[in-house]
């Protein structure tokens, strides 16, 4: 049973890792970011459609690091980002964001 959970988990981190960034966005992202990525997040953060690609895969990484620090909620979901998703997946869904207007 330990080997079928095992061998789903690979095939669903497979599966997440080849989605497109657009798909990310919007399954991930655009719940509190919107999906022009022009709401200020949980009320208190910059719109992430005016920062740049280096900024926005920046603040995933310190926030799921916890050097930025943010509520538990926050943390928790760029960690889960940031487990899940290679960093080129990260760097295409910045772009994705990036070009959003």
């Amino acid at each position: 049973m330990t080997f079928i959970k095992i061998g789903f988990s690979l095939v669903a981190v497979s599966f997440l890792s080849a989605s497109p960034a657009n798909t990310i966005y919007a399954q991930k992202c655009a719940s509190c970011h919107g999906m022009n990525a022009d709401m200020k997040a949980m009320g208190t953060s910059k719109a992430i459609k005016d920062m740049t690609v280096e900024e926005i895969e920046k603040s995933v990484v310190n926030y799921a690091s916890g050097e930025r620090k943010a509520l538990s909620f926050v943390k928790s979901v760029k960690e889960t980002f940031v487990k899940n998703y290679t960093k080129e997946k990260l760097h295409e869904v910045a772009v994705y964001i990036h070009d959003l207007k």
